[in-house]
């Protein structure tokens, strides 16, 4: 039956949204559609994948399902949340979840049958679409971790300004495979032709020793050309496609709550990176804003960044950084690259009258040596406070260790998805690129 027309002057009842995905290593652009999917409802509903749905249809997320789940408790934006919800949506997942209709980025995903997830959703008039951000993804940042795991493996010189490096998805990740001892089956190969050939023809075992030197310099060599040439060889695997994310100012103040310190108010401060920013960072930022009633959090730079935890780090920019952490609703103000010290002028300036920092967490060994705290005011001051990290686990080299262990699932992975990406960026038109969503804009549906 059709529903009972509402009485003249009732409100309207809100509009429920539908958005739903892995949420496997999240950066801006995850956050970016979330934010535009709230744009065009009144309550957004959000469904995450389990790992095993995951798994069925492209390969094991690198975050586990409770740590993804757990994460998104923490996101402005988002109202609900469904968990363990199909890839493919269908009528009846959206009846579940009580919402008008679904809503995806314009780059639709395929099903482990090779057809597009959210074609019933189209069929039925039911899909709304937002764009897509560019200039970040899973594949890259998973690209990332691997380039920059692969070059502190090999040494400490890296230069952290030349890096994401954007390149094949592929040849980063052999080459990084490489460098943790999984050489290439042509290396290996060759390895087993020496010692046949010195065993037929009776070689010295100097002259074995240093072909299987050569041999392995040829496979290492230096880190620039060795990633260029392995990037050309596989060339043919895959076009690459450069694009950059760019930092813009409204980008920012679409993330950024936009507060102010109220007088009364308790204004709580802490500081870090916020590298590759999970649901321990979230937790640690919930639990420091209860200390107060406004949470301002320090980023710091780039090179700060790489000379306290390693050449290798950030992996995220400071630009991405920045819009992780504005989109976790605990978060009231953000200073960009604030100093690492916390100064005696900081806590003047913004009237702090708590610092707080996580503690019990595994972290990366800090290279400056010596008994430099700095937190040695706040100390003194009497206003520094300790967060008992509940993810203790969570960090850069639990990531890379994940990805490791998944070397050949992941390799796949990145080979579709680069391949979906460049379809992507090569077939964008102005003409057929949708806007991005605002208030005052309600897209059409497919």
């Amino acid at each position: 039956a059709a529903p009972a027309a509402a009485s003249e002057g009732a409100p309207e009842r809100p509009a429920r949204g539908y958005f739903d995905g892995c949420f496997d290593i999240m950066h801006s652009g995850h956050y970016n559609a979330i934010r535009q999917a709230k744009m065009i409802c009144d309550v957004l509903v959000v469904g995450v994948h389990s790992d095993a749905e995951i798994a069925d249809n492209k390969a094991l997320p690198v975050m586990r399902q409770d740590e993804r789940y757990e994460l998104l408790k923490h996101i402005k934006w988002i109202d609900e949340i469904v968990r363990d919800v199909p890839y493919s949506p269908l009528i009846s997942t959206l009846e579940g979840a009580r919402a008008d209709f679904c809503i995806h980025g314009d780059d639709m995903p395929v099903n482990a049958q090779g057809i597009c997830a959210y074609d019933e959703m189209k069929d039925a008039g039911k899909l709304r679409i937002v764009k897509r951000t560019e200039g970040v993804s899973t594949t890259d940042l998973i690209g990332r971790l691997l380039t920059l795991a692969r070059q502190e493996h090999r040494d400490g010189d890296f230069d952290a300004s030349k890096a994401p490096q954007k390149m094949d998805a592929d040849a980063v990740m052999n080459s990084a495979f490489n460098s943790f001892g999984a050489s290439s089956k042509a290396c290996s190969d060759a390895s087993d032709l020496v010692g046949r050939l010195a065993q037929k023809y009776g070689m010295a075992a100097e002259d074995v020793k240093q072909l299987r030197q050569a041999m392995a310099g040829a496979e290492v060599g230096p880190p620039a050309a060795k990633m260029q040439r392995t990037a050309e060889d596989s060339e043919s695997m895959r076009t690459r496609a450069p694009v950059q994310l760019l930092a813009s100012t409204r980008r920012i103040s679409e993330f950024s709550s936009a507060k102010q310190p109220k007088e009364g108010d308790r204004v709580v401060y802490v500081s870090g990176a916020f590298d590759m920013f999970h649901v321990g960072h979230a937790e640690f930022l919930k639990e420091a804003k209860e200390m107060g009633t406004f949470l301002c959090v320090g980023i710091h730079d780039d090179r700060t960044v790489s000379s306290t935890k390693g050449a290798c780090f950030p992996v995220m920019t400071l630009n991405e950084r920045v819009l992780n952490v504005c989109a976790c609703k605990w978060v009231d103000e953000v200073v960009i690259g604030a100093p690492r010290d916390v100064t005696e002028d900081l806590i003047k300036t913004w009237n702090i009258q708590v610092v707080a920092q996580g503690s019990d967490h595994q972290r990366c060994e800090n290279l400056i040596s010596g008994d430099w705290d700095k937190h040695s005011i706040p100390k003194r001051l009497g206003i520094f406070r300790e967060v008992t990290s509940k993810w203790p686990h969570l960090c850069h080299d639990t990531v890379v260790g994940r990805i490791i262990e998944e070397r050949e699932a992941y390799l796949k992975r990145n080979r579709d998805r680069a391949r979906r990406e460049d379809v992507y960026y090569n077939s964008k038109e102005v003409s057929n690129s949708p806007l991005e969503a605002f208030k005052e804009v309600q897209l059409e549906a497919v």
